[in-house]
């Protein structure tokens, strides 16, 4: 079997991150595209070697080579997108956030489970080096039992005055501002090092951009293992960040550097460097997973119910903010 895929959505997403990767793992040919300006689809078709371009999500669906869809359209459409695709006979990779909310995760996957298709979700962090090293590492109990997590992500996003503002700051269209957009990547990232988050308080607001989205979030989290996490994303920071850390009783692996692969493992009064530099395609190592897992039964790298968790936990922070209470994960509709 080879892949065949059809993307939905060619934005930036797909032009520089995602697109490239379809067809530069083996088994895995970009077949399709759909953009709803015609000579833009088009274009994007062209660069990238796709046999066909569509203007709608239904004539790109109806294709029948296309056996994969790559859903890379904002947030508020990748519930109604994937279920399509499920009608379709397709299998699903959707872009993350998974859903505005739980409750479209869960139709997603149950649209998925009664198609018989594969749903995966693009958290494609989670398989570059520097996530794997810290995974084999707390694997290894390096630093003994988690205890403590902490993520600090920030930066300076301000759109343009000029022309409509973007999608991105639509929370009709992002579901929220920093915390989801950027945020969600790190969330997912504690999930698969630390597992699943029981509880969530949250302080999330608007302080500096006169936008309709979150651009400051401050997040404690409560882990099922007992271990506790400081997460703190900031769109308002004009000098960024992007640490992780996780320690325990025996010492503490720091990330400086998450996105540029710069690692410390500090135990017993001793350091070790890690320098692990991610994908030059960065969901390549993702799809290269999601292809295995379609052409020779592999395991799925990320399924709904994976992606799902991260959509939970941003839900409950947005609902801790507003309520100015902790709000306990199971307890969401």
């Amino acid at each position: 079997m080879t892949v065949k895929w059809g993307i939905i959505g060619c934005g930036n997403v797909a032009e520089y991150k995602s697109g490239p990767a379809l067809y530069n793992v083996p088994g895995s040919e970009l077949v399709a595209v759909m953009r709803r300006d015609a000579e833009r689809a088009a274009d994007f078709a062209q660069r990238h070697g796709a046999k066909r371009y569509y203007s709608t999500v239904e004539d790109l669906l109806a294709d029948e080579e296309v056996n994969a869809v790559y859903v890379a359209t904002p947030p508020h459409v990748h519930a109604e997108h994937t279920m399509l695709a499920a009608q379709a006979g397709k299998h699903v990779l959707c872009e993350k956030p998974m859903a505005l909310n739980t409750a479209e995760c869960r139709q997603m996957i149950a649209a998925c489970e009664e198609a018989e298709v594969q749903l995966s979700v693009a958290y494609y962090r989670r398989y570059w080096p520097i996530a794997q090293k810290m995974k084999q590492l707390l694997s290894q109990q390096v630093v003994g039992q988690p205890t403590m997590a902490r993520i600090e992500i920030t930066g300076r996003y301000q759109p343009s005055p000029d022309g409509p503002p973007p999608w991105r700051v639509n929370p009709q269209i992002a579901g929220g501002g920093f915390l989801t957009d950027v945020g969600s990547h790190r969330l997912d990232l504690l999930v698969y090092l630390l597992g699943d988050v029981r509880e969530v308080s949250a302080f999330v607001d608007t302080l500096s951009f006169d936008i309709e989205v979150d651009d400051s979030a401050s997040l404690l989290l409560k882990f099922e293992n007992g271990a506790q996490a400081v997460v703190s994303c900031h769109w308002n920071i004009g000098a960024g960040v992007d640490q992780l850390e996780i320690a325990g009783l025996e010492g503490r692996i720091y990330a400086s550097s998450v996105d540029g692969g710069e690692l410390t493992v500090y135990t017993s009064g001793d350091s070790e460097e890690y320098h692990l530099s991610r994908p030059e395609i960065t969901h390549l190592n993702l799809v290269e997973q999601f292809v295995n897992c379609l052409t020779a039964g592999g395991p799925n790298p990320l399924p709904g119910e994976e992606g799902m968790k991260t959509t939970a936990i941003m839900e409950a922070a947005y609902r801790s903010s507003e309520q100015r209470a902790a709000v306990d994960i199971s307890q969401l509709p």
